[in-house]
């Protein structure tokens, strides 16, 4: 089930975003609009169909609350459940869980009928079975409730909030933290597709009543660290036993660039020096005739600078560059290696 729910929250992600510089809108939850975080969808809206004698009732939750006890700053985001008794028309009564994403959502457009069926879902459900039974429009439609992400251009290696969870006392309910960072070309994701290449998966079912940092590693392809998209959700309870009294506290979201891993899995044979350098570094390849590209990125994943269509040895001019840490990317031939260099 924790396959089927990252699957179904990143369902139809739009991946042709321009890659852009790493940094997410509002990390820390400092800015709102009206009720809801600036840049985080927190809400699902939409209508229901098909119901007796009415036709069709809208529908519409809001999750957030801009709450003061925050970690640093004066805000934070608070989520929680929200609940719609339809038994009066026929129907179930609907607890969706406290949802945050990443990013704008649109609305859906569902019948009464599929509403039921989707409220059926159990551990037990075959649900390749069940979505051939479905109307594929609708589900297309549902889709729209889940954010296709932001554009963003360097898999972390590692997300990291600071997260306060406070499930009813003497009760089981579980937070959910799902990260996915895709890459131009990777196929879209039907509702039973394969995950992203990257992404990061967290569960917490125990109460932490003070703000805790929490770490949601990703795993990622060390022949490629770019992404074009990433996409990020919080949930404050499961999809099947969601409760409304449950309380999910976020705030300082931040991230993990450390590929020396990827040092140790080279694809490319060079030399990089001086290590650490002042004024200017020399890239060396083993192989001296193929074009290859250069792309120096900060800690925080930033792109600093790129070169394109180089051969031989390039003289890298680091003297512009403020003293710290940062990671050369070469790519050649379709292979692509990482290391890490030091500016004096």
């Amino acid at each position: 089930m924790k396959k089927i729910l990252f699957v179904i929250v990143c369902a139809f992600a739009a991946l042709q975003l321009s890659a852009q510089q790493p940094n997410i809108s509002n990390p820390g939850f400092e800015q709102w609009t009206s009720s809801y975080p600036t840049g985080w969808t927190t809400s699902i809206s939409g209508s229901i169909t098909g119901i007796p004698i009415i036709g069709s009732y809208p529908l519409s939750f809001n999750f957030a609350t801009k709450t003061s006890d925050a970690h640093s700053g004066n805000y934070a985001l608070k989520l929680q459940a929200k609940s719609l008794n339809l038994s009066m028309f026929g129907g179930p009564e609907i607890t969706a869980p406290g949802i945050a994403q990443l990013g704008t959502a649109g609305s859906f457009s569902v019948s009464m009928e599929t509403i039921q069926t989707l409220m059926s879902i159990d551990s037990t459900t075959d649900i390749s079975n069940l979505i051939q039974n479905l109307d594929m429009g609708e589900l297309s439609s549902l889709t729209n409730i889940f954010s296709k992400g932001v554009p963003f251009n360097m898999v972390p290696t590692a997300m990291k909030a600071w997260v306060k969870y406070l499930p009813p006392v003497d009760e089981v309910d579980t937070m959910l933290a799902l990260i996915g960072a895709y890459r131009e070309g990777e196929t879209s994701m039907m509702l039973m597709g394969e995950m992203p290449e990257s992404y990061g998966y967290f569960a917490l079912t125990d109460r932490v009543e003070n703000y805790t940092e929490i770490t949601v590693p990703l795993q990622y392809n060390e022949e490629n660290v770019n992404c074009d998209s990433l996409v990020i959700v919080f949930m404050s309870s499961s999809f099947m036993n969601a409760k409304t009294s449950t309380e999910l506290y976020i705030d300082d979201i931040s991230f993990e660039f450390d590929y020396l891993s990827v040092e140790s899995t080279e694809r490319i044979a060079m030399n990089l020096y001086p290590n650490p350098a002042a004024d200017y570094m020399m890239i060396s390849l083993d192989n001296q005739s193929d074009v290859y590209d250069v792309t120096v990125y900060d800690m925080n994943g930033r792109q600093i600078k790129k070169l394109e269509g180089l051969t031989g040895n390039t003289r890298l001019a680091v003297d512009e560059l403020s003293a710290g840490t940062y990671f050369l990317k070469v790519q050649q031939t379709g292979n692509t290696t990482v290391r890490k260099f030091v500016v004096e």
